[in-house]
């Protein structure tokens, strides 16, 4: 199976909102719609050309949101979505990777995330503590040094 991630063009969009709908993240769905989230880094993973799995982020340069110990500019991930139908196929950590490979040459050197209390976050955690991810002290953070994440085990550059 081949994977493809590339930057959400407007030919994905109605791809996309239908994939939000089917996993209940209606607000997403909505502010799809809205052109809210335009505003923030998109990455699609397509395989034959159809939309099975989102990555949206950010950077973050606000001195009020500094990490201690890693100071700002750092990117954030805010949600990872990938088809039911093709879960366990590496095509959420191909989404990371190429979003990591992105915001290291854009001169970030850590990424973070929240831990989502609020949903059944077990898979989510799993998923991001394999790819080298760890609490932050202090934080409610989860985060990783981008060079370890775009060099750990079981990773190869985008693309590949």
């Amino acid at each position: 199976m081949s994977i493809n991630v590339v930057r959400m063009a407007d030919a994905h969009r109605a791809e996309l909102h239908e994939l939000l709908l089917a996993e209940n993240w209606t607000q997403l769905a909505k502010e799809l719609q809205q052109n809210s989230l335009q505003v923030f880094t998109q990455y699609v993973a397509l395989v034959k050309g159809r939309v099975v799995g989102w990555l949206e982020g950010t950077a973050r340069y606000e001195a009020d949101a500094e990490v201690p110990g890693f100071p700002t500019p750092w990117a954030q991930v805010n949600y990872v979505l990938t088809h039911p139908a093709m879960r366990r196929r590496g095509i959420a950590g191909d989404l990371l990777r190429h979003f990591a490979h992105d915001e290291y040459s854009a001169g970030r050197r850590f990424m973070v995330l929240w831990h989502d209390r609020r949903e059944d976050s077990g898979g989510r955690l799993a998923f991001f503590t394999a790819h080298g991810f760890q609490p932050v002290s202090g934080t409610g953070l989860f985060g990783i040094d981008l060079p370890q994440l775009l060099t750990g085990p079981g990773t190869a550059p985008p693309g590949q």
